[in-house]
């Protein structure tokens, strides 16, 4: 019984790892779920890890630049992010510091704007104004972030 749960086990992170990219700790977790003996699972994730299928550091590069690309957002939001997905608080600042580090926030925060800007375009400025501070807040930028690069962006329309 045990090599059939040991391959099922396999082929069930196998899987989830096709799906796509995971950290350690979300093989793990799903892996527990399951219902497979912890042992198992960490038999499992070792085996995952040593053949390159699961890697914590190459995650969090990867998901940094992908969250750099597709949806820019303050470096802090991306660190949590990564923290809930398991990966290592000391991975996750690397990861970030290493994908923004020639780029300053308030660029960030911009491009995340511009991008969002024509779908407010015919409100009144004020509205607008109310909606790009708290669209950039909710992207993790600080205050004093989001009115610099809202006054900034507005002042270009």
């Amino acid at each position: 019984m045990r090599a059939k749960d040991e391959s099922a086990a396999w082929a069930y992170a196998e899987r989830l790892i096709t799906i796509r990219p995971r950290t350690v700790a979300e093989l793990e977790r799903r892996l527990v779920r399951r219902g497979f003996a912890p042992d198992l699972v960490r038999r499992v994730v070792d085996r995952a890890h040593d053949a390159g299928l699961v890697d914590d550091r190459l995650f969090a590069r990867l998901y940094t630049e992908d969250r750099l690309l597709s949806r820019p957002c303050a470096r802090r939001l991306i660190v949590k992010e990564l923290r809930e997905r398991g990966v290592d608080a000391r991975l996750a600042e690397e990861a970030v510091q290493a994908a923004f580090a020639e780029l300053p926030e308030e660029e960030l925060a911009h491009r995340a704007l511009v991008a969002r800007l024509p779908l407010w375009q015919g409100l009144p400025r004020d509205a607008v104004e109310r909606r790009a501070a708290a669209f950039l807040l909710r992207r993790g930028f600080s205050p004093a972030v989001a009115r610099t690069v809202v006054d900034e962006a507005l002042g270009e329309r």
